[in-house]
């Protein structure tokens, strides 16, 4: 048995040893040996607006409370001024190739000191449980179930075992806890306290000294109580503005069995000789500082039945339904069984551990449905354990949030992406604004970061994030998407259309004719690149904002066809995009990040923007051009090769996921194998949760964005046409994979592959007529009941008639 020796900080001195065994792994879960060393290594569970993180120290427990909404108020938001009338001297200075300048112009413009993040992503409180132990404190382990949300910490010594069993659940909107330990031996103080950082172990001290200070400039009225049964919590916001969070409070139900709790004159509960203790958690965002909702809460967590079972069932049953429309069988098998710590340790580069790669994809869509509710996933998700986060763990749209929605759609959980795209028209009066006052437009532009606003505020001289114009017109791809996969009118009438008409109203009004007829884009920033050839971000003709475009066009088109609207605006529309830029090859043969020869690229960079088009398909205009495909795939080895094979620090994980994106879309398995490899063997700690860099810094962009490189690896599809393991890699000669929801809303309910045998069962919301395609020739298909599979002109197609609502299987035999 594996020998731990902790710091005082863990055990107060004591001394412990794991036990993983007693605690076995769940069928769809990970154990863990060890506990947290920092905030980023807890055991993370989530209802989408409640997040809690247990560090799962048996004597010295901290569970770090947050709320999907808790954005620290750092002031009132600053609009950008109206520099409209000066964009063509912007344009100008571009013109000239004097970049920097231009760059400069729009940060005087601006007004303001520097780059200007939009409200921070901050934690509520702690709630610290304190006990000691009688003698070694022994067999130690921690889960966490995926299929239920629940998170498990274990441990025994000389009394006999002790469990602390933690959900927030979904049914009851509150965070849920179990104490238990041998008859009459749980002893504990409990209280709700502010963060604390100073207690763990290699955290860095200046990002805590910098997080106490922010706390102290902008927290205030601190105070923590302790009543017969309850603890309660409130802070006030010192720079809260009309419509921010004011305050905010916490209320804790305690509930213990055969023992006492009494409340102390600190703000604390001794539990004296108790069996067990149940607990729930809420809290509030206080908008009207004057209107305590502390009476509110009270009332609706002491309606709740004091049964853990009961509640976790409730729970399980909406969580489960989410999470177990999709599962992923790659022969990991017995190693289910081992640690994540194991895990890790036995997982290389060269071969990929698949038990692994299966934990993975499950924590992935784990992690994200626990941490999307009203609001999508902020780059930590629903999480946090600092007043100084990443880049101020927003929402940063011009790749993070991408990525984290990414595979909500395929991975068959369109309900979450509706979080999304509510969010996105919640900012869109900011939006609006951005247009108007930087390019004098209609429309939207969205900032490439935001939270409580949409102004955009990212403007520095090195910086020309005010430049950024694909945002919306990405953000659109989205609420089109969503249509496609649910087959949702409804939506596509009220919420796709209107939205894609505001982003391409925007081009309208944005783009100009260049001499030779083409259109130019003008200013534009590929994101946070800069040319090889300049010493500015500011640019134009960057190919990402070129691709949206001519994507955003095609699909209003598509979408105002089949509701049968603007017909005077379809011809408008089908001009400009007979005036877009063509994509252009440079002299190594990859794809040109800015579509001029004046702008060289910069492909040892951690972006991959220029692979836009491929990010989640292959338009017509890659499919049918074989240099063009070559090119975006010499692209993405180039980029593998160039930045990321000596990237020791590997910065930025979700770099990786566009190049897996990519990848597939070529039917490149090879390829998307090399990403994948890296995906799983470096960003992911012991608690099964995501890192933007090398196994840090704790960050969601490939939870939403792996499992998409997975499925799209295994299945694509568009509107009417399947295919079936379309970028398969050499490494997984077989393998399950179920629930993938296609375009045309058609799920997979299973897709199994063998040699050269596959079986597929679909099951369509509609009738309809579907192309499916295979990776090779076939050479013979049977098809369940009255269905029949009728040969095209391919030798790797076959055409079958969907029914509504009931499963077709079929067999497959390849040549």
């Amino acid at each position: 048995m594996k020998r731990i020796i902790l710091a005082s900080f863990l055990c107060l001195n004591a001394t412990f040893s794991a036990g993983a065994e007693a605690l076995p792994a769940p069928e769809r879960g990970f154990v863990s040996s060890q506990p947290a060393k920092t905030w980023e290594e807890g055991l993370i569970c989530g209802n989408g607006t409640i997040g809690a993180n247990a560090l799962s120290r048996p004597l010295k427990e901290r569970i770090i409370f947050t709320h999907e909404r808790l954005f620290l108020p750092m002031g009132p938001p600053v609009m950008p001024p109206d520099q409209s009338a000066r964009l063509f001297e912007i344009r100008r200075l571009i013109d000239r190739g004097l970049y920097k300048q231009a760059c400069q112009l729009q940060f005087d413009l601006s007004g303001q000191d520097g780059f200007m993040y939009p409200d921070y992503f901050v934690p509520a409180f702690d709630l610290t449980i304190q006990t000691q132990a009688a003698g070694e404190v022994r067999d130690f382990a921690r889960s966490v179930n995926f299929q239920t949300g629940e998170a498990v910490v274990h441990w025994a010594d000389n009394r006999g075992v002790f469990e602390r069993r933690m959900f927030v659940s979904r049914a009851a909107g509150v965070a849920v806890l179990l104490l238990t330990a041998p008859k009459s031996a749980l002893e504990c103080r409990l209280a709700l306290e502010p963060r604390e950082l100073s207690d763990e172990f290699n955290s860095d001290s200046d990002v805590n000294k910098r997080s106490d200070q922010v706390f102290k400039e902008h927290v205030s009225d601190i105070k923590s109580t302790a009543g017969d049964s309850c603890l309660t919590y409130l802070n006030r916001f010192t720079k809260a503005y009309p419509g921010s969070i004011h305050a905010l409070e916490g209320y804790a139900r305690v509930m213990a069995s055969g023992g006492t709790a009494e409340p102390q004159d600190d703000g604390s509960l001794v539990v004296s000789g108790a069996d067990r203790v149940l607990l729930f958690v809420d809290i509030r965002m206080l908008y009207d500082p004057d209107k305590s909702l502390l009476a509110e809460v009270k009332s609706t967590v002491e309606q709740l039945p004091a049964d853990y079972g009961r509640l976790l069932d409730d729970h399980a049953k909406l969580h489960g339904e989410l999470f177990n429309r999709m599962r992923l069988d790659l022969g990991g098998g017995a190693d289910h069984q081992r640690t994540t710590e194991e895990l890790l340790e036995l997982s290389t580069y060269e071969n990929p551990n698949r038990a692994l790669i299966e934990k993975e994809f499950d924590a992935a869509r784990y992690n994200i449905i626990s941490c999307t509710g009203e609001l999508p996933p902020t780059l930590q998700g629903v999480w946090g354990g600092t007043y100084v986060p990443g880049w101020a763990s927003d929402f940063t749209h011009n790749g993070n949030v991408p990525s984290a929605i990414a595979s909500n759609l395929m991975g068959n959980m369109p309900e979450l992406m509706l979080a999304y795209t509510s969010y996105i028209e919640s900012i869109t009066p900011w939006m609006e604004i951005n247009a108007k006052h930087l390019f004098g437009a209609r429309g939207v532009v969205l900032p490439s970061r935001s939270t409580t606003h949409g102004f955009n505020n990212a403007f520095n001289p090195n910086f020309a994030g005010g430049m950024w114009v694909g945002g919306a017109g990405w953000a659109a791809h989205f609420f089109y998407d969503y249509y496609l996969h649910t087959g949702d009118r409804k939506f596509l009438a009220e919420h796709a259309l209107p939205f894609m008409e505001k982003a391409a109203v925007f081009f309208e009004d944005y783009l100009y004719e260049g001499p030779d007829g083409r259109y130019i884009f003008s200013p534009t920033q590929s994101p946070e690149n800069t040319p090889g050839n300049s010493n500015s971000q500011a640019s134009y003709n960057a190919t990402m904002d070129v691709a949206v475009a001519k994507e955003l066009l095609t699909n209003l088109i598509a979408a105002s066809r089949e509701l049968k609207r603007n017909e005077d605006k379809i011809p408008v529309w089908q001009a400009m995009l007979d005036k877009m830029p063509e994509y252009m090859i440079d002299d190594n043969g990859i794809i040109k990040e800015w579509l001029t020869p004046r702008l060289e690229n910069n492909d040892d960079h951690r972006h991959c923007s220029q692979l836009y088009p491929l990010f989640d398909g292959i338009p017509d205009e890659i499919a049918q051009s074989p240099e063009l495909r070559a090119a975006f795939r010499k692209s993405i080895e180039y980029k593998l090769d160039k930045h990321w094979k000596n990237n020791q620090r590997g910065f930025m994980s979700f770099g990786l996921v566009q190049l897996g994106q990519a990848a597939t879309s070529l039917g490149e398995g090879e390829l998307a194998y090399h990403c994948l490899r890296h995906l799983v063997n470096r960003f992911w700690l012991n608690n099964l949760a995501s890192m933007h860099n090398h196994r840090s810094l704790f960050n969601m962009d490939i939870s939403g964005g792996m499992p998409a490189v997975i499925i799209k690896m295994l299945v694509a599809s568009d509107v009417g046409k399947i295919q079936l393991l379309p970028a398969l890699p050499a490494a997984w000669p077989s393998g399950r994979i179920e629930g993938v929801l296609c375009r045309g809303a058609i799920e997979i309910q299973s897709l199994a592959w063998e040699g050269k045998q596959i079986t597929v069962t679909l099951s369509s919301a509609r009738p309809q007529t579907v192309w499916i395609e295979l990776p090779s020739a076939i050479a013979d298909v049977s098809v369940s009941g009255d269905t029949k599979a009728s040969t095209t002109d391919r030798a790797d197609q076959r055409i079958l008639a969907l029914p509504s609502g009931q499963p077709v299987a079929l067999t497959i035999q390849l040549k």
